[in-house]
């Protein structure tokens, strides 16, 4: 090869191998973890915040750095400073990357990208304690090829309680013989990263329960376990009982081995013979069953008697347009500014709620269903304190405690607290709930959860939105024509619940002459009526089938949005009402008699006439 061009791969094998370690040797690690913190979703970034200050509860490895991102900025800028370069090209990418992120999530990242940086360098629980945060939405590399002791050590510190935690806390002391065998397998074994995943598990769960020293001591032991688990063969019987020792009274080793119980000989024989004559015995002839001879069983729908309007809106909603999204909430700002069906649920009520779906998902629904609601119960009591004293409020606090204290906390607090529940915490939150009816509960559960990745990446505004909207589909039939127009109102024109052509003509007519309203025809219809006790029964029994509903819904989905921006307050809440008795009452004209109709039609008939729904005349040629 001639020297100009071995010269020439030189610099770009020289190239090459500077830009494969320009972050130190976990290159590729630190460039998917500032690609990965630049795609969280505001959901993700408020949980990493969240097990960032469970971590600085009980660390003692300064895990609340006291520098502001600026002040971390200008210290990798300077020429004076102690940041090493590979660490100061890494956090100029990071910080130029979060730019547009909070101060507290760049200085959360920076933690966690400095310890990727030393990660060879670090102790496993060092590493973790600023890593923790971020383990769980970025996972570490090597985080899905632990050995089996491991992940089921893993398993048991999820489900640990806080009695169990306490016993890992007690002091204990290893035999100097024993210790040193263990640092000289550790030596031998550092690339093994059991004892990092374990920390890792360890500061998520444990700080949960347990805060102060009694948590960091429980951690300390737990990450010992994940020790002694990694370098396991290296060390004789007697050497792992008595490293084992500490925790052995709440996670014995013997629990880690999987056991696999053999079949007996006999067993084994009938199940040979078994599937021998099952593919030796000829098929059987197909027999016709009627209706009446095989009944079929149907299944529940999974989001109640309402499944396929339910469907149809969860497939609707993660596809509309920013400009829709806007439509949406200037609508749902339109309805609340005259609705008297102010929300039950406010945001941190719905976030509350969002957690224990997230939190339930591997519960069975009759666990998901009492806990539901001993969320939705302690939230709205939480959000509305003027309405409740103070024993209200704590007892139905009373199924959370201990992971859930009332002392200066709100809804929004409550939200926090609530994501932080273990699987066995939502367990104990379940047994303390009341009885509830798991057919009425189920479905709104069922589409709630379907919506859970969906409202990781939205607003407060747009989840509160979207939750009221599909409780009221999933509620429809219990909710009264008007209520549910309120609730479902900010997305009627984005993803419609109603059937225009199932109306019927002179229906269709009311609802756009309602949303052709004016100011003047608003304030008509704002007026106050009252119909006698006759007309009340008259038209009861009309719509007693039902039959009137859809176009009650129709009228008062249009009404909610059309007369708030001509009439707000409560005379803009008595002309909806107003406008939602029109839709009922032609609805049902076919029920009435003329006088019947011309009287119950007496409050719409200043706004809008009675004859002008009628079927326009045919031109004569």
């Amino acid at each position: 090869m001639a020297p100009a061009s071995h010269g020439l791969l030189g610099r770009i094998q020289r190239a090459n191998a500077d830009a494969a370690n320009r972050f130190g040797p976990h290159t590729a690690e630190v460039e998917a973890f500032i690609a990965a913190t630049a795609q969280l979703t505001p959901w993700q970034w408020r949980q990493v915040l969240l097990v960032r200050a469970q971590v600085s509860q009980v660390s003692k490895e300064g895990s609340t750095s006291p520098d502001s991102a600026g002040s971390i900025q200008a210290a990798i800028r300077s020429s004076e400073t102690r940041i090493s370069e590979t660490m100061a090209r890494a956090g100029e990418v990071l910080f130029d990357t979060l730019a547009k992120k909070s101060d507290d999530k760049q200085v959360a990242a920076w933690q966690a990208l400095t310890a990727l940086v030393m990660r060879s360098q670090l102790p496993a629980l060092k590493f973790a304690v600023h890593y923790a945060p971020f383990a769980a939405v970025i996972p570490l590399s090597g985080s899905d090829v632990l050995d089996p002791r491991t992940r089921r050590l893993i398993s048991r510190i999820e489900g640990l309680t806080k009695e169990q935690v306490l016993k890992l806390a007690a002091r204990w002391r290893i035999e100097p013989e024993a210790s040193r065998a263990l640092l000289q397998a550790v030596a031998k074994n550092r690339h093994v990263k059991s004892e990092e995943a374990v920390a890792l598990a360890a500061l998520e769960f444990i700080t949960r329960s347990t805060t102060g020293d009694e948590g960091w001591s429980a951690v300390r032991t737990a990450v010992h376990g994940g020790r002694v688990l990694g370098v396991l063969t290296d060390l004789g019987a007697e050497e792992v009982a008595e490293l084992w020792a500490p925790l052995e009274a709440v996670i014995p080793l013997a629990s880690l081995d999987e056991v696999e119980v053999p079949l007996p000989a006999a067993g084994i024989r009938s199940a040979v013979g078994q599937a021998i004559k099952t593919i030796t015995k000829p098929p059987r002839a197909r027999q016709s069953a009627t209706p009446a001879a095989r009944p079929a069983s149907r299944v529940p729908a999974l989001y109640g008697p309402n499944h396929a309007e339910v469907a149809a809106f969860i497939k609707g909603v993660a596809e509309l347009s920013p400009i829709q999204w806007l439509r949406v909430l200037d609508r749902r700002q339109l309805v609340s500014s005259v609705t008297r069906e102010v929300a039950m649920e406010p945001a941190g009520v719905v976030r509350s709620i969002l957690a224990a779906l997230d939190g339930t998902r591997d519960l069975d629904m009759y666990t998901r269903c009492r806990a539901f609601s001993a969320v939705e119960r302690a939230g709205s009591a939480l959000e509305s304190t003027a309405r409740h004293d103070l024993e209200q409020i704590r007892t139905v606090l009373a199924p959370f405690e201990p992971a859930v204290r009332f002392e200066g906390l709100n809804g929004g607090g409550f939200a926090h607290k609530v994501a932080a529940i273990d699987k066995a915490g939502w367990q104990r939150v379940a047994a303390g709930a009341p009885e509830v009816t798991v057919d009425a509960v189920a479905p709104l559960i069922s589409a709630g959860t379907a919506l859970i990745d969906f409202f990781g990446g939205r607003s407060d505004d747009e989840a509160v939105a979207t939750w009221h909207a599909v409780s009221a589909l999933v509620h429809r039939q219990r909710l009264t024509p008007i209520k549910f127009a309120a609730s479902y109102a900010p997305f009627a024109s984005a993803i419609p619940a109603t059937n225009p052509r199932a109306l019927g003509a002179m229906v269709s007519r009311y609802v756009t002459a309602v949303g052709r309203l004016g100011a003047s025809q608003c304030a008509m219809l704002a007026r106050p009526w009252q119909l006698n006790e006759d007309l009340s029964g008259v038209l009861a029994r009309a719509v007693a089938d039902g039959s009137s509903r859809a176009g009650e819904e129709a009228a008062a989905l249009a009404a909610v949005v059309t007369v708030p921006m001509r009439l707000a307050g409560t005379g803009g809440w008595a002309a909806v009402k107003t406008a939602a008795l029109g839709g009922k009452v032609i609805a049902a004209r076919a029920r009435l008699t003329g006088e019947q109709l011309v009287a119950l039609w007496e409050p719409i008939e200043p706004a809008i006439a009675l004859t002008s729904l009628n079927a326009p005349a045919k031109a004569r040629r």
